[in-house]
């Protein structure tokens, strides 16, 4: 072999060496029951009386974290509803509402909710005079 030969062999060997090796075919994602757990989760409604002058910014607890549902304006009534994207699978509630333009906020107690239910929560005009309950 003369050497131009060998550095053919070697670019050829050289070649091989480098290409890429065949990759594994992926495999799918283990099922998992979120789906199942998500179709169980549906939104919920929220019926609130607020009894109290001052409008009030109604939130959902769950966790440490609250998400605004909406706002009830002083002396009315509104129906708000907790997205089924942020419903605890368990079924529990813990509504919040804060006075806009105050600080101190009034809780509702923790409430287990089945589907189709709705929360019921009468903010009082002395809000330590508030109610809620599920029907």
């Amino acid at each position: 072999m003369k050497g131009r030969e060998y550095w053919l062999l070697g670019s050829l060997a050289m070649a091989v060496a480098c290409s890429p090796s065949q990759r594994p075919t992926p495999t799918p994602a283990p099922e998992t029951n979120s789906s199942s757990e998500q179709s169980q989760r549906v939104a919920m409604a929220v019926q609130v009386d607020n009894q109290n002058s001052s409008d009030m910014s109604i939130y959902y607890v769950s966790g440490g974290q609250r998400w605004l549902i909406g706002q009830a304006g002083g002396l009315t009534k509104s129906t708000l509803t907790i997205p089924s994207g942020v419903v605890s699978a368990d079924g529990r509630v813990r509504l919040e509402a804060t006075p806009i333009g105050a600080t101190r906020p009034v809780f509702t107690p923790e409430l287990v909710v089945g589907p189709g239910q709705t929360v019921f929560w009468t903010i009082g005009s002395d809000p330590e005079m508030s109610t809620a309950s599920v029907g």
